[in-house]
């Protein structure tokens, strides 16, 4: 009786101990703080791109009580957008970015529709198309492959940057200039005239000085933040395509965290791209303006009717080979309306 005692009282005070070790162990791992890593190729602070990520960073902070730290890495730090993408699949390195379209096309073909050229009549066309997800079939798909998307933010007109003026159609046949990695952005600018050279991002500052290339297509947050103008001063206003920037972030890291972190997440997410959005729309025809009255930059107009017709044709025709023949004809329902 005495040995069982003495044994109820030592499993008792072995239970005891076991208990707050236990305790200790889930309250120091309820405090261990979330490290997020947030990266952009662009450079500059006062990117609009950069900014958007600490405005989500800030977001997700105001809305999840635990603990969370971010780092940051500008200035292609981590790699470009594609590396970014990759990263993010993968569940390493990376957990949020702000990509293009056209970068994702290499683990799904459907994303590089985002990028279309002449896709979204106007900015009112262009905010419907965000709200009502018409692109949500691309984004599930994503999902799968390991990247989340989060927001949709840019909805800015990206027109061309030469180092040459180019009044009309007819001048850009002349016109060697740096495109998107993506079939159809190659497969519309052939068909304007334009030859159309893909070329790494980084690399086309360089090209354009050094006389391998006449320009590229961009908007102005890409013609201010990476200096284009020094080397190419002419603005021509195409408007050939309003952007989508996607907030994406990594899905395997998105799965690993609680509940309440991941609803902050996506509510950050969304609030940051809207912000994301009404801020470019707001500081992008002040970045050109500035440039224009210090004499930096020459804006031309550009009556892009032809280069419509002649592009339209192939983004439907990409459309059907893509399988996003439905994504196309609701886009052109929300046009009707603008």
């Amino acid at each position: 009786m005495k040995l069982f005692k003495k044994f109820s009282t030592v499993s008792l005070i072995m239970l005891l101990f076991l208990s707050i070790a236990m305790f200790a162990t889930l309250t120091s791992f309820a405090q261990e703080p979330v490290t997020m890593v947030l990266a952009s190729m662009l450079p500059g602070e006062d990117h609009v791109y950069n900014r958007t990520l600490k405005y989500f960073a800030e977001k997700v902070d105001e809305y999840y009580d635990g603990p969370v730290n971010f780092e940051f890495h500008f200035a292609a730090d981590l790699g470009t957008e594609k590396d970014l993408f990759e990263y993010m699949m993968k569940g390493v390195a990376v957990d949020a970015a702000i990509i293009s379209p056209a970068w994702m096309a290499t683990w799904d073909k459907r994303a590089a529709f985002m990028d279309a050229p002449f896709l979204f009549k106007n900015q009112a066309a262009w905010e419907e198309g965000m709200k009502t997800e018409v692109f949500k079939s691309v984004a599930d798909q994503l999902t799968e492959k390991g990247v989340r998307i989060i927001g949709y933010g840019g909805g800015v007109n990206r027109n061309l940057i030469v180092n040459k003026p180019v009044w009309r159609t007819a001048d850009l046949s002349d016109v060697e200039m740096r495109v998107q990695g993506s079939p159809l952005q190659q497969k519309v600018f052939d068909a304007v005239g334009v030859k159309a050279t893909p070329l790494d991002y980084m690399q086309v500052y360089d090209a354009i000085k050094t006389g391998v290339l006449d320009g590229l297509e961009n908007e102005p947050f890409g013609l201010y933040s990476m200096k284009f103008y020094e080397v190419a001063p002419y603005y021509v206003l195409t408007k050939h395509q309003m952007t989508i920037r996607v907030l994406c972030f990594s899905e395997t890291r998105f799965q690993s965290f609680p509940k309440a972190l991941q609803e902050a997440i996506l509510k950050a997410g969304s609030e940051a791209s809207a912000w994301h959005h009404t801020t470019e729309i707001a500081e992008s025809d002040k970045l050109v303006e500035d440039l224009v009255e210090s004499g930096q930059l020459k804006v031309i107009m550009f009556y892009n009717t032809e280069i419509l017709n002649r592009a339209v044709p192939i983004v439907e025709e990409y459309a059907k080979e893509l399988g996003v023949e439905d994504i196309m004809e609701a886009i052109k329902a929300i046009n009707t309306k603008y």
